[in-house]
Parts: structure tokens; C-alpha cells; sequence
């Protein structure tokens, strides 16, 4: 079993002085203690459970590097006059992420990321092009939705290089590298999908229809290079508009399991799951209930690495917060709770401005087949008081998108034996060397737009 296989074992419980401990951010207490509870004989889930934890903690405080006059000297090298006073408001209202590390506050790398993406008064102080970019991307996705309604549909032909590079302190030449780069597959957007080139001889390719879809490097290098795909596909985008009196009154029951350690049915998600849908039965009804609730309650922020998270959806319904993927697998949860089928899809946002790792989710109703929902995008739009932007994307995505996983939490191929970067995800890539996988924080990812255009297509009316 390789350390990937006991990501399920995330779901035991620590046994209580560790969690005392490592929750009070004394790591090397916490570190101490789990080396000697992995020195006796424990049950195989504590043990696999105690030494994923071991790597957690000490991964985590890389995540929360800034002390507090560090963070306030990170905002006032664009928002001078930005106060002690600001700053414990949104600390107070949960926008500025910290943890204690050995008795110190530490704040989160990316909290001032969150503060600019998410509150348009601090981008304009910080910098008055971050909010005129945030106008003209949500006219531009406005502006795109309108023509696929109104024309039933469209078609992008997109062409782009994706790869990855180890930095060169963690580089060593002359050992043995597994590389796995997210490769597009055949799921809807995604079709009609070619490799035009790539930098070294790829030794694998998944199945078109593998739940993780990689292309696959193995080699040994004795001068650091980086590794990359170029390849080119269709996006395609109909319109979908269910109506809810259409609806079967079969309904499949694939894909509404719990999958360990974070599609987990605790009494909290059913609760809420119970208090959203309330009496209603139509499935499809459900559903937009829970799109409903999710893009109007949670509030987009960036997140520390998903594996330092011990319960994703249920982090996101207590704290309503949370990025894109975390958003989209509380819909999957709560989705499943009620008996519909739902599942991931991920890999890239990729537009005529911009390329970036991206998440969202499918639903399954009979006789409409798979449904996409995107909750993130659907909350951007509710910030920003367009709610017919925020209807479009439930049952809806827009063409720009690059389907690399239909599945959360799915195996690659080859298998990699060191822990993944991100055992649940990939959108951007892995690397391990002799065995040994690669943090995120040791290797830097890229993509490039070489072409993307509309493709004539007809979308006749049903």
C-alpha cells in the first residue's frame, strides 16, 4: 500500500493529546507524540491515519508564513494607509486566515490574494486595474452566456502547451522522474482532443475515459528542464434548460456514495442538506435549492492545500467559505445526501486572457443526463448583483474549459509511490524523483495559450 492508498485513513480520529497539541499549533510537541504512538502496535487505519498527519504538520506552517507586521507590511506595499483597524475587522469576519505556529499567530500566504479578489473597495486601493480586469471578465462571461442562449449553444477550438519545471533547489540530476501532466479527456465540454508535441517522449497515456487523465514522463535528467504537452481540442457548450415537470420519476443511484475521507455524510451535511431541500421531491428542484444556497450563503476565498483539510465540504457549510473546488464538493456532497447523483470535474479556465486550474461540478437527472453546476462562478455573480449570470451556471457552463478529472480522489496512471502534491486533484501536475513525491511549494507550473477560436456549429432547438 503506498502512502496515496491511506488518504481514506484521514477520516480516523487523532487520538487526543496529539489533536491537543497540533490544534494549538505546538507541532513539535504534536510531532514528538505521533513518533511515539507509530513506535507501538496500533490498528493499521490509526497508524496510516498518524503518519499522513506527520506530514501535515509539517507542511502546514509553510502555508501561514507572515507574522502580523509582516502581513501589514505585505498591504502597505500597495495600500499605505491601509489600518491596524481594517485589518482586525476582517480578521473578526473570518476574511483573513491564521493559525498559531509553536505560540505565534501566522497568517495564511495567499490572505491578501482573497482580500483582492473578493472585496472590489480593497482591489481598487491596492491597484485600480485589478478591478477594471474584474469588470471586463464578468462582461466578457456575460456576454458569452448571452450568445449561447441565444444561439442554443457554441464551439471553441483551443490550442495550449501545459507542463511544469522542478525548481532548481530541489532539482537532482542523474535520479529518476515521474512526471504527470493533466492531459485533457473525452467528457463533456471536452471532445476531439490531439497531442501535437511534447518536450521529452511521453512513456504513458491514460485511457481517454480515465477518471484522472494524465500524460506521463519518465526519465532522468542531468540538467534541469521542464516538462510540457501542447495539445488542442473542441469545447463545446449546449444550452441547457430542464424542465423540472420533465423530470423521471426513475432516478439512477450511481454516484451518491460516501467516498473517505471527505464525501462523508455527517449529521451536520445532513441537516443542512434537510433544512435547503425542506419538502421538496423533484430532484432537479433539490438541486437548484442547493446551488441556490450555496452561491448566495458561501464566500469565495483561497485555501490552504485541500490535504491540510480534514473535512472539505463541511469546513466550507461551517465556515462558508472556500475556493472553487472546496465550493464545488460541498454541492457533490449535499447533492448525494439527497439522492442525486453528483461528481467532479476539473482541470483548466482556459479563455482568450487568462489560463488557470479550475473546478466544478455534475449532476445527474433523468432523462437530461449529466447537468454541470459552477458554484464559484455562480457566487462571483451573486457579488456582483447579476442573477441571470448566476442561474446561467447552474445546469450550464461556459466553452472555455479543459476536462482533465471526473473524479475526486482518483488514481494516476502509472501509479506514483510518493505522496501526490494534491492526492485528490490534479489540474496542474506531478513530480516525484526517486520515489519521493514533490511538494508544491518545490516545483512551479505554466500554461500558454497558443490558439483559441470560435468553431462554426449548429445547435438546433429540441
Amino acid at each position: 500500500m503506498t502512502i496515496n492508498d491511506k488518504i481514506p485513513y484521514l477520516s480516523t480520529p487523532l487520538p487526543e493529546d496529539i489533536l491537543r497539541f497540533s490544534r494549538a499549533g505546538y507541532f513539535t510537541k504534536a510531532l514528538s507524540l505521533i513518533e511515539g504512538y507509530l513506535a507501538e502496535d496500533i490498528p493499521e487505519a490509526l497508524r496510516g491515519r498518524l503518519e499522513l498527519e506527520k506530514i501535515r504538520l509539517i507542511h502546514l506552517p509553510a502555508d501561514f508564513p507572515y507574522t502580523y507586521p509582516q502581513a501589514m507590511a505585505l498591504i502597505h506595499e500597495t495600500i499605505p494607509d491601509f489600518t491596524d483597524e481594517e485589518f482586525a475587522a476582517l480578521e473578526d469576519a473570518g476574511r483573513i486566515d491564521c493559525i498559531f505556529v509553536e505560540g505565534e499567530k501566522k497568517y495564511f500566504s495567499r490572505f491578501f490574494e482573497t482580500l483582492t479578489a473578493t472585496h472590489p473597495d480593497i482591489a481598487a486601493r491596492s491597484n485600480p486595474s485589478l478591478t477594471l480586469e474584474a469588470a471586463r471578465k464578468a462582461q466578457f462571461r456575460r456576454e458569452t452566456m448571452k450568445k449561447i442562449m441565444e444561439d442554443g449553444g457554441l464551439q471553441y477550438h483551443i490550442h495550449l502547451r501545459a507542463g511544469l519545471q522542478v525548481k532548481d533547489e530541489f532539482f537532482a540530476p542523474g535520479k529518476e522522474m515521474l512526471v504527470h501532466l493533466p492531459f485533457p479527456k473525452e467528457s463533456s465540454p471536452t471532445s476531439h482532443i490531439r497531442i501535437l508535441r511534447t518536450s521529452h517522449n511521453p512513456t504513458a497515456l491514460a485511457p481517454v475515459d480515465a477518471p484522472s487523465r494524465t500524460i506521463a514522463f519518465r526519465t532522468t535528467l542531468t540538467e534541469n528542464a521542464a516538462f510540457w504537452v501542447e495539445y488542442e481540442y473542441d469545447s463545446t457548450i449546449r444550452y441547457q434548460k430542464p424542465d423540472p415537470d420533465g423530470v423521471s420519476p426513475l432516478q439512477p443511484d450511481f454516484d451518491t456514495d460516501e467516498v473517505l475521507p471527505h464525501i462523508r455524510f455527517t449529521p451536520f451535511l445532513r441537516s443542512l442538506a434537510e433544512e435547503i431541500t425542506g419538502n421538496e421531491t423533484n430532484p432537479l428542484c433539490k438541486a437548484e435549492k442547493i446551488y441556490d444556497y450555496i452561491t448566495t450563503h458561501v464566500k469565495y476565498s483561497f485555501m490552504k492545500e485541500y490535504f491540510l483539510l480534514d473535512d472539505i465540504p463541511e469546513y466550507c457549510a461551517i465556515n462558508r467559505k472556500g475556493d472553487c473546488g472546496v465550493q464545488a464538493l460541498l454541492f457533490i456532497t449535499l447533492c448525494r445526501i439527497a439522492g442525486i447523483p453528483a461528481r467532479w470535474q476539473s482541470g483548466l479556465s482556459a479563455t482568450p486572457e487568462s489560463i488557470g486550474p479550475h473546478d466544478w461540478a455534475q449532476f445527474y437527472i433523468a432523462p437530461y443526463g449529466w447537468l454541470h453546476a459552477d458554484l464559484s462562478f455562480g457566487g462571483s455573480a451573486f457579488r456582483a448583483g447579476d442573477e441571470e449570470r448566476r442561474k446561467f451556471y447552474f445546469c450550464n457552463l461556459d466553452p472555455f474549459r479543459m476536462v482533465a478529472n471526473t473524479e475526486f480522489q482518483a488514481p494516476l496512471l502509472p501509479e506514483k509511490k510518493g505522496l501526490r502534491a494534491d492526492p485528490y486533484d490534479n489540474q496542474v501536475g506531478e513530480c516525484e524523483i526517486e520515489g519521493v513525491g514533490l511538494y508544491t511549494t518545490q516545483f512551479e507550473y505554466f500554461h500558454q495559450m497558443i490558439d483559441i477560436h470560435p468553431v462554426p456549429c449548429d445547435f438546433p432547438e429540441e
